[in-house]
């Protein structure tokens, strides 16, 4: 029998003295619920890009992403949040290694014998190592939950990436159909004044009252009013894509930006829906978490049985260097600690830990739920949304020509100023509804390439961070 079997069935003996521990139930590692085989709206034939903004064509919206990724504190902080998991698990590794001190001391006597000085060096050596055998895998099952941790870490830094790219694109094209709604209006106004003039014509020479002449003048200073909220929201929104970008907020009065919103990119193939959950960072993070559960749970359970340490020490003394390793003392022995009573504690960890454990298999449930729902809403609110951006389009186009026909028979005073009016505020709200609802299709489309992608290329953003981090300590 060698020395670790005769330790195991020692510690086994101890283990029975003790009556052993309550049985456990670990959560599985799986899907609570059977994953749907397809997605119920069907995608495109495109296939998805990790890197996804760089499906729309604008190298300015490449830029503004790329630098928010490298620059933004809170993807600062997630990435030491990694470095911070690494130094955990270099940690819950140190016991799986022998624990060596050692130390020396040097002392001087002097003592008087017969009125004689005498003086003496003593020189003193000693070591002790300890090394607790990893029976049960406790130790094993606190170095797997880090190093799970570590991994659920680095998922969050992937997800925080996704996060961050989408919430930059969004608010890049809010800016964008800002500045268009902006024109949109400009152009309005200008129409309103033109018409203005004839009306002032109009009126100059008798032709109507002055009330057509207030009402238009009314609906000038409205357009005015509309244009001094855009500009506002647009200021704000600058600022605000500029503090993404980890930049102070005057800094997004510089950005380079598009004039009008781009058209939509193919529609992508999301796949399937494992496929879907396998990939997205948020899904693979929350299963790192559960398996890190389960493994806390095991090291709680095998907390309750007893410990095997090996201890040796080293001493040596001797009053003059040559003699220090001739005269010493070794001592090796063998402890095993259990834990015979502890009012209940270990067990309660346990309990704890389970409990824990199945509380986030549900919650693995749950995201896997809200990934499939993700994807499934974004697809339908896309087939939905083309629908009403192009009735809206056809509802502008008639609008334009309405409106270009009673111009000319109000002029020509075949039509009455009302339905004038009217035809033109119809055509200038369609133009705003249809520069929004444009920008929700392409916020829909930003979020469902958001749904289906995976982590992000970071290699080069992880060294230009570290980069970044050794110019500001120098």
């Amino acid at each position: 029998m060698t020395l670790r079997n005769w330790l195991a069935c020692l510690a086994t003996i101890c283990l029975l003295l003790t009556g052993g521990c309550r049985g456990y139930h670990a959560a599985p590692e799986t899907s609570p619920f059977a994953l749907p085989d397809a997605f119920s709206s069907k995608g495109g034939k495109a296939s998805a890009c990790n890197r996804w903004w760089q499906e729309f064509p604008d190298p300015r919206l490449w830029k503004i992403v790329d630098a928010s990724l490298k620059d933004n504190f809170t993807i600062r902080s997630a990435f030491e949040r990694i470095k911070m998991a690494q130094a955990i698990v270099q940690g819950s590794q140190a016991p799986l290694f022998p624990w060596l001190e050692a130390g020396s001391s040097l002392s001087h006597h002097t003592t008087r014998e017969e009125g004689t000085y005498i003086n003496r060096d003593e020189i003193s050596l000693g070591a002790t190592v300890s090394y607790e055998i990893d029976l049960w895998g406790r130790i094993g099952s606190g170095v797997k939950a880090a190093r799970l941790d570590l991994a659920a870490r680095q998922e969050d830094y992937h997800a925080a990436l996704l996060s961050l790219s989408a919430l930059v694109a969004e608010k890049y094209y809010e800016i964008v159909a800002l500045k268009q709604e902006r024109q949109f209006i400009n152009n309005q106004i200008e129409r309103n004044r033109t018409s203005l003039d004839i009306i002032r014509e109009k009126y100059r020479f008798g032709q109507i009252d002055s009330l057509d002449l207030l009402q238009q003048k009314q609906l000038v200073e409205q357009n005015i009013s509309k244009e001094i909220e855009v500009e506002k929201a647009l200021s704000t929104a600058k600022k605000e894509l500029a503090v993404l970008m980890g930049l102070p907020p005057d800094a997004g009065r510089e950005m380079a930006i598009a004039r009008c919103l781009p058209e939509l990119p193919p529609l992508p193939a999301p796949g399937l829906p494992v496929e879907v959950i396998m990939r997205r960072p948020d899904c693979v993070r929350s299963l790192l978490e559960l398996k890190a559960a389960n493994a806390r749970l095991a090291q709680a359970v095998s907390e309750q049985y007893p410990r095997l340490t090996l201890n040796g020490s080293f001493e040596s003394d001797s009053s003059a260097l040559k003699d220090l390793l001739e005269n010493w003392i070794a001592t090796i022995a063998a402890n095993i600690l259990v834990p015979a009573f502890e009012g209940g504690r270990l067990e309660a960890e346990v309990k704890l830990r389970e409990a824990r454990s199945w509380k986030l298999l549900y919650d693995y449930g749950q995201v896997l739920l809200e990934a499939i729902k993700e994807v499934e809403d974004s697809l339908e609110i896309e087939r939905r949304q083309h629908k009403l951006v192009a009735n809206l389009e056809s509802r502008l186009a008639i609008a334009r020509d309405t409106s270009r026909l009673l111009k000319e028979r109000y002029v020509a005073g075949d039509v009455e100023y009302l339905r004038f009016l009217v035809s033109q505020i119809n055509v200038d709200e369609l133009e705003r509804q249809l520069v929004l609802e444009r920008l929700k299709l392409i916020k829909n489309r930003i979020r469902l390439y958001k749904a289906i992608a995976g982590p992000v290329n970071v290699s080069q953003n992880r060294q230009r961070i570290e980069a970044d981090k050794s110019k500001v300590t120098k």
